[in-house]
């Protein structure tokens, strides 16, 4: 690689706050709130000009019930505005297979609402860059918006990006995962019940499909080539009559860090959405009368970089164990949890992190990159900032058992009889 040497130049300090939170997704938001609701100043950076992260930038808009601590409250707001219904009911018990559809562009406005109502400060059209470190601790936020290159100083940080990001900026042990991208996109005229009807609860829509091949004796790639991906693989009710959002495909082997990867897969899976969606039209029961509604601003990535924290649980351990260092418990009547541990990385002393880069094993992390997750996790790591801010200790120091019992105050049940004592 060649490289160039930039001239020294100075970096505006523009702010200087208690707590930086990077990321307005689920995650961040959810952190952002609940760590003013407990006393910190907030700043949230984020780098689109709206707020929801993937369900609002890849229309990640079906998730499992948001059931739990500050989960509720967000249902609750959608469901004032009769935009978070139930798309189905998987028939199992476990409780994450129960699908609930949202309004994207709800989210955007009422996270907005939520930032203002709990007097968050935050920047939007706001890129991290890098961080101006003091030893182990970092001092500081490097960002790149229109007004330039400039800096934001904090006590504490709380890395939302889902990348990591931050973490990998600070010299936080992690490691990259590659995951299947997949772009997610609405249909509307879509006659609903004839649809699902055909595709059950499961929402499989690949084998309508070949049902459909089989049966006209039609020619269609699949494109099930691990290099082109696998488009058509799943649908789900939304909350209007006639619109169902589409999963159009698997494209395997991307590295969501790399900008030239993105970019490739912008290419391959905005190709997978069209010839989806005119193969429904043209071939598919129930989809004669339907268009693309809306394509999402990126490709849907599940999984970048993963954070090598003080804890990483297995999946029975998530699913069966009740950590003594709980604060984690997205859903209100699953037993699965999360450790204090899995939100602390290592060799970055006032850094918690939230969202699908915390720290587990691959695994389990098919379901707890899970929307109702990230929030859960913003809601412990906020609460752990701002608790660490008053104590005046590291995160990896806290006092743990005042974190579960102000979590429980604020509506999250963990499920320990002693918090509640």
């Amino acid at each position: 690689m060649n490289w160039i040497t930039e001239p020294e130049r100075k970096t505006p300090v523009i702010a200087n706050v208690d707590l930086l939170v990077c990321g307005g997704g689920f995650a961040g938001v959810s952190a952002a709130v609940c760590a003013a609701r407990n006393g910190a100043e907030v700043l949230l950076l984020e780098k689109y000009g709206f707020l929801g992260g993937l369900v609002t930038s890849a229309l990640v808009i079906t998730t499992p019930p948001l059931n739990n601590g500050i989960n509720n409250e967000i249902a609750k707001r959608l469901r004032e505005k009769a935009v978070y219904t139930p798309c189905r009911h998987s028939g199992e018990e476990v409780e994450w297979l129960n699908m609930h559809a949202m309004d994207p562009e709800v989210i955007k406005y009422e996270f907005l609402q939520m930032l203002q109502e709990n007097k968050i400060h935050f920047l939007l059209h706001t890129y991290i860059v890098g961080t101006f470190m003091e030893g182990q601790r970092i001092k500081g936020i490097i960002m790149e918006n229109k007004a330039g290159r400039q800096t934001i100083l904090g006590r504490m940080v709380v890395d939302a990006t889902g990348d990591a990001d931050v973490a990998s900026f600070a010299g936080a042990p992690f490691r990259l995962v590659k995951k299947p991208m997949t772009m997610m996109f609405n249909m509307v005229g879509v006659n609903v019940p004839v649809v699902l009807d055909r595709i059950g609860n499961w929402g499989n829509l690949k084998k309508l499909i070949q049902e459909e091949i089989n049966r006209e004796n039609l020619s269609f790639d699949l494109g099930i080539n691990m290099e082109f991906g696998a488009p058509g693989i799943h649908a789900e009710k939304l909350v209007y009559e006639d619109e169902i959002n589409v999963w159009s495909g698997n494209l395997l082997g991307m590295d969501g860090t790399d900008p030239r990867d993105l970019t490739k897969a912008e290419v391959i899976t905005r190709e997978h959405v069209m010839r989806m969606a005119n193969f429904l039209k043209r071939n598919v029961p129930g989809f004669e009368k339907s268009r693309i509604e809306v394509t999402p601003t990126q490709v849907g990535v599940r999984a970048t970089r993963q954070i090598i924290g003080k804890a990483s649980p297995s999946p029975d351990e998530v699913k069966n164990k009740i950590f003594d260092d709980t604060v984690v418990k997205p859903y209100a009547h699953s037993d699965m949890r999360l450790p204090y541990g899995s939100l602390v990385p290592q060799n970055v002393e006032n850094l918690l992190v939230a969202g699908r880069c915390i720290s587990a094993a691959d695994e389990i992390m098919g379901q707890l990159r899970l929307i109702p997750v990230c929030s859960a996790t913003g809601q412990a790591a906020g609460t752990a900032a701002a608790l660490a801010l008053q104590q005046k200790k590291a995160p990896q120091n806290l006092e743990v058992s005042k974190l579960q019992r102000i979590l429980e105050d604020q509506g999250m049940n963990l499920g320990l009889k002693r918090v509640k004592q």
